[in-house]
């Protein structure tokens, strides 16, 4: 691990310990909130713990969709157009939701990912910039269909915004926001697109119904 980034984690620990070493020379040096390898790791074991919520309800939402799609079925063999009509509108539902937990445990896994093997100030800045935006398009996306989702997502916002501004300062990166939006939307695309991938492989076709008759 890079050295610079084990002292800085002793400097936030203690101010007075080791005055010999080189950053006590960085003029004007500005008091962090804490270390900041603990406070990533941290936050890396709360994604944890969202994944596996959100890879849960994922389970329970599937479970929940093949059952609506065998019901749709038999509507459909037995010719109730409008039972089938209702049922397939509720299934199309599910698989939104389906969707939208797809694309999130998967940007997570990713973040989770980069915060693991960050190492200094400048791999903190570089994921974190984009991360924050990832994270509220997350939230977002998730909170219409699991309310108490927002309060944990947020947390993590916040806690993600407060190691990044304390990396920025210590390490003397400037924080390019517009670059970090456009990274995000693209970590965003490519997500999509592994879960767009993933609906097509788990969840069968729906069956064309035949208009109401009016």
């Amino acid at each position: 691990m890079n050295s610079r980034w084990v002292k800085s984690e002793s400097v936030l620990d203690n101010n007075e310990e080791d005055k010999s070493h080189d950053y006590q020379k960085i003029p004007s040096l500005p008091k962090p909130g804490g270390p900041l390898k603990p406070r990533v790791d941290a936050v890396t074991k709360k994604i944890k713990v969202q994944i596996d919520r959100v890879d849960e309800i994922c389970r329970i939402n599937r479970l929940k969709a093949n059952d609506i799609f065998t019901k749709l079925m038999i509507s459909t063999s037995d010719n109730n157009i409008q039972h089938s009509t209702v049922l397939s509108l509720e299934l199309s539902r599910t698989r939104q939701v389906a969707r939208a937990l797809l694309v999130s445990s998967v940007a997570l896994e990713k973040l989770m990912t980069k915060l693991s093997s960050a190492s200094d100030f400048a791999n903190i800045v570089s994921v974190l910039s984009p991360a924050m935006a990832v994270v509220k398009n997350l939230r977002s996306s998730l909170t219409p269909y699991f309310p108490e989702m927002e309060i944990e997502l947020g947390l993590i916002s916040e806690l993600l915004s407060g190691i990044l501004v304390d990396a920025g300062q210590v390490g003397g990166f400037t924080i390019n926001f517009e670059t970090a939006n456009e990274q995000a939307a693209g970590i965003i695309g490519e997500v999509s697109e592994v879960a767009d991938q993933k609906m097509k492989e788990d969840f069968p076709k729906l069956p064309e119904l035949p208009l109401i008759p009016t």
